[in-house]
């Protein structure tokens, strides 16, 4: 199947052209150049506070030791007493759950049945 080719190529015609004279009109135009003159904004100084370190009386190594083994023994505490609170949790929530659990398979042995090979 031939196709068609497309270009932009013009095809020359077999007329001539008369030349053309070309003619070139002189004209002055004044021109006034105009200045704009815009005003100067004020400009914002903005000081930005110095900061200076505050001076700190350090520990001494002794009441250091200290402090982190106190902190542990709070962080013990908390932990458990944290464990205390999941436990009272659990046993809370352990008879719901069994409930629940004993509820959804006979429902489902009661829909469904259990089926026996034979």
């Amino acid at each position: 199947m031939a196709t068609r080719r497309r270009t932009s190529a013009v095809k020359s015609t077999t007329v001539k052209k008369s030349p053309r004279t070309v003619v070139t009109k002189k004209s002055t135009v004044t021109t006034q150049s105009v200045n704009k003159v815009t005003p100067i904004e004020e400009v914002k100084v903005i000081e930005t506070p110095v900061k200076v370190k505050p001076e700190v009386k350090l520990i001494s190594r002794d009441l250091y030791l200290q402090d982190v083994k106190n902190r542990w023994q709070i962080h013990q505490f908390e932990t458990q007493q944290l464990w205390q609170d999941l436990v009272k949790g659990y046993n809370f929530v352990f008879p719901y759950v069994t409930k629940s659990i004993e509820y959804v398979t006979s429902a489902y042995n009661k829909e469904f049945g259990t089926k026996t090979s034979s």
